[in-house]
């Protein structure tokens, strides 16, 4: 006798719970085949959306919204109209029709009446993708005083989350971290479903990556890893959101290696992120790869983004860079201008716009610009951004001929990235206090100043920020250029493509010629060679092979 489309549905939803999604579906699509339901579909549009398989989980959603309308279910169909919302404008990037879900369940709860649906109404659309952090923290408190009021213990978790995201996102980190360690609670604590639990990992790795907090990242990356593997490598969201802020937590750390394999896994080729995902993940990317010299590279991955906020600070960077100083300003101000709330993220524009003004020529500008960051940075509680204010102070200083106030400016930059956690910055501070001080004479000091930069810059692979502290150098006298004492240990820190190519670099081959016998591209063998003299510390391919001469000859 053949199971009823309720056995087959129930069945469908154990094997959904036992982790077999293959099952699961077949269970499901039986179910529906016997008897068409809301509730089979949607459970379709789960397994669907487990898999990144979008838009089939978008149809079976429309399905299944249209069903429980009819099958007298506003609640329900109200709950799969905000599944929409997050699908079309999360996922696919369809804002307009995003709205229009939310629309049509606010539509159904106002004949419903009071319900927990309000909250989950509230927090439909994804925190991370919200520009308007104060809009996003006064909806989060709205949905909590809904969870409590309905005891609804996954709206709790969510509310607590994106609560806490707005909360760092404005500077407020430890009352925001606090919040989101509640969350955390609230989720392994049981009864939180599993769709509800990954937005609330959303914006617990957002967090992380906006304030570059690497212990709580490898923390909670450590933790979704484990999720992830116990769900059979699904969903794979999950661990693309992870890669891609760990990712840009280690690039913010000074630890560029692993951020870029970890950022390049993010993008794929085996994965395909979302939308927003995928912009973030670009925007990281081509930060490091600013970083790292390679300004073209950059600007071909932010192509296609440009529309997104999350681009701003990389696109302003590569007109930087390129010398288009009005567009990098122009593009900095609308970031600025699209941000509501957003302290964090507002600060680095702000940093930017203050170099961009200065380097045009328009100090009172700067000066606008850096008083604008001094008061955001008043209001936060983050290290990071109190020196990003002074450094910005210190150029502006700098600018108008105040060496004492811009040399007191970068001391107390300095200072307060002191605990090495963000080495880049450190490191340019140093250079910026560096040229003040030669600026006033002190040639030892500025040299001294210059040289821990430049040992920064070449541990992380900072070519360009190296060639810069490099040239100061130079230009005081100081030929002395450090090196790595240990050539086998800095030649051992290679990865194993590096190391081949810094084998065929030593045997006088071109690029083109390295690309045939690695059977690679000729812009990838530049980019190898460009991070092989990065990491050895070195300016051009005879000093590569001549350390890698002195290796062999130590071996033998």
């Amino acid at each position: 006798m053949a199971a009823a489309p309720g056995e087959l549905l129930a069945s469908a939803y154990g094997a959904f719970e036992a982790g077999d999604y293959d099952g699961a579906t077949a269970a499901a699509t039986a179910a529906v085949a016997e008897h068409e339901s809301g509730e089979g579909r949607f459970l379709l549009g789960v397994l669907h959306m487990i898999d990144e398989r979008y838009l089939e989980a978008a149809g079976e959603w429309q399905v299944a919204f249209r069903l429980l309308c009819d099958e007298g279910d506003p609640k329900r169909a109200a709950r799969t109209a905000i599944e929409l919302v997050r699908l079309f404008g999360a996922d696919l990037g369809y804002r307009a029709v995003a709205q229009g879900w939310a629309e049509r369940a606010r539509a159904l709860l106002e004949r419903v009446g009071p319900c927990a649906e309000w909250g989950h109404l509230e927090l439909a659309s994804m925190a991370c993708d919200r520009p308007d952090i104060d809009d996003l923290l006064a909806s989060a408190e709205r949905a909590l005083a809904i969870a409590a009021e309905h005891g609804d213990t996954a709206l709790e978790a969510l509310a607590l989350a994106d609560g806490g995201l707005a909360l760092v996102t404005q500077g407020r980190t430890r009352e925001g971290f606090a919040r989101l360690d509640m969350a955390l609670a609230r989720i392994t604590a049981g009864g939180v479903d599993w769709d509800t639990a990954g937005v609330c990992y959303c914006s617990m790795l957002t967090a992380c990556d906006r304030a570059a907090d690497l212990r709580r990242a490898t923390e909670w990356v450590a933790m979704m890893s484990q999720v992830v593997e116990a769900m059979n490598g699904r969903p794979r969201v999950l661990h693309i959101h992870c890669r891609l802020a760990y990712g840009s937590v280690l690039r913010a750390s000074g630890r560029w290696p692993e951020a870029e394999e970890a950022l390049l896994d993010a993008l794929g080729p085996r994965h395909a992120p979302n939308i927003a995902h995928r912009a973030l993940t670009v925007a990281h990317l081509a930060d490091l790869r600013i970083d790292q010299g390679r300004v073209d590279e950059a600007a071909e991955l932010l192509a296609p983004y440009e529309d997104w906020v999350t681009s701003c600070a990389p696109l302003a960077r590569v007109h930087q860079q390129r010398g288009e100083l009005d567009m990098a300003a122009a593009v900095l101000r609308r970031g600025l201008s699209e941000m509501v709330g957003d302290a964090l993220r507002a600060a680095r524009l702000m940093a930017t716009l203050v170099e961009v003004e200065i380097a045009r020529g328009d100090v009172a500008a700067a000066r606008t610009a850096a008083g604008d960051l001094r008061v955001v940075a008043d209001t936060v509680d983050l290290a990071a951004v109190q020196a990003a204010a002074e450094t910005a102070a210190g150029r502006v200083a700098a600018a108008a001929g105040d060496d004492a106030g811009a040399r007191a400016a970068f001391a107390a930059a300095k200072a307060l990235l002191a605990d090495g956690d963000s080495p880049m910055a450190l490191g340019t501070v140093r250079l910026a206090l560096a040229g003040t001080l030669a600026d006033g004479g002190d040639i030892p000091a500025a040299v001294a100043e210059a040289r821990a930069a430049l040992a920064c810059f070449e541990r992380i692979g900072a070519r360009p920020a190296r060639d810069r502290a490099d040239a100061l150098l130079r230009s005081w006298g100081d030929t002395g250029r450090s090196r790595p004492r240990d050539v086998g240990a800095a030649v051992g820190a290679l990865t194993r493509r590096e190391r081949e190519v810094l084998d065929a670099v030593a045997r006088g081959l071109t690029n083109a010629e390295i690309a045939d016998h690695l059977f690679i591209s000729t812009k990838t063998v530049e980019h190898h060679v460009g991070r092989v003299l990065a990491k050895l510390g070195v300016r051009s391919r005879a000093e590569a092979a001549a350390l890698s001469v002195r290796l062999a000859a130590g071996e033998k």
